[in-house]
């Protein structure tokens, strides 16, 4: 079984956005470094579109 046989939802683009922003917002507030939820999902967001400009296998197209 492979990884996105395991877990599909991660192909989904917003939910690996909500996911990761989550966690990279969280550990942050653990190390007591104060930076807005909305500034870290635009860093999210534009990291992942930087990605699919690439053309890499991180996130797959849906019809796949």
């Amino acid at each position: 079984m492979t990884f996105y046989e395991k877990y599909p939802q991660l192909q989904e683009k917003g939910f690996l956005t909500e996911i990761l922003t989550e966690t990279v917002f969280a550990t942050m507030s653990l190390e007591d470094q104060q930076v807005p939820k909305a500034k870290v999902q635009e860093l999210v967001k534009s990291l992942l579109t930087k990605e699919d400009l690439k053309e890499s296998q991180f996130i797959f197209n849906q019809s796949q």
